[in-house]
């Protein structure tokens, strides 16, 4: 095969693959979306004892850019359960956690964010999109661990990121609607908690 054949063999191959990479960015069930919320891809990494923080996103409310909310995953790789209890940014924000604090179980995973009941919200957002957001994570037993974390609009893959508390709240109550008969006050607790606990 000459040289001239070969290229332009190579140069037909980049043409096939070049609408089925572009297509995996696309939409939020998309590959990188999913690994954006697998804890890999663009996100930070972090780790501080028996705890890793795997790929963490401020996700940004362009309607408000005041609010954020955190897509992460809190990985327990040691023998008794843990919790995120503060988070805390610079510049300094007032912070929710759903619940006050989020349990990290014994080997196990939590996600916040995205297909999650957990949110952890900065209510004075000062970060523009894509800046590096310096984030304190403080654990009940594997201690602190800071880092920068990427700021992004709640836009293109990021746009089923709900952000709003509101629609958070919203999204709580549907999903404890259908335990409501086993606890009747479990929709308002929480609810109540998402809005009004600071980390």
């Amino acid at each position: 095969m000459s040289v001239a054949t070969r290229r332009m063999a190579a140069v037909a191959a980049a043409a096939v693959l070049v609408p089925s990479l572009g297509g995996c960015w696309s939409g939020f069930q998309s590959g990188t979306s999913q690994q954006a919320n697998q804890a890999v891809g663009n996100g930070a990494n972090l780790a501080t004892g028996d705890i890793e923080v795997r790929g963490a996103t401020w996700v940004r409310n362009v309607a408000n850019p005041n609010e954020a909310t955190l897509v992460a995953t809190f990985l327990n790789n040691g023998d008794a359960s843990d919790s995120l209890t503060k988070v805390e940014i610079e510049p300094v924000s007032r912070m929710g956690i759903t619940g006050g604090a989020i349990e990290v179980p014994v080997k196990g995973t939590v996600r916040t964010g995205y297909f999650s009941p957990n949110f952890i919200n900065a209510f004075e957002f000062k970060a523009f999109p894509s800046a590096f957001v310096r984030t304190t994570f403080t654990f009940q037993n594997a201690g602190t661990v800071t880092g920068d974390v990427l700021t992004v609009p709640n836009t293109g893959q990021y746009a089923g990121v709900v952000v709003s508390v509101t629609d958070q709240q919203k999204l709580l109550e549907l999903a404890q609607q259908g335990s409501a008969s086993a606890s009747p006050s479990a929709t308002a607790d929480t609810g109540k908690k998402a809005g009004q606990n600071a980390g």
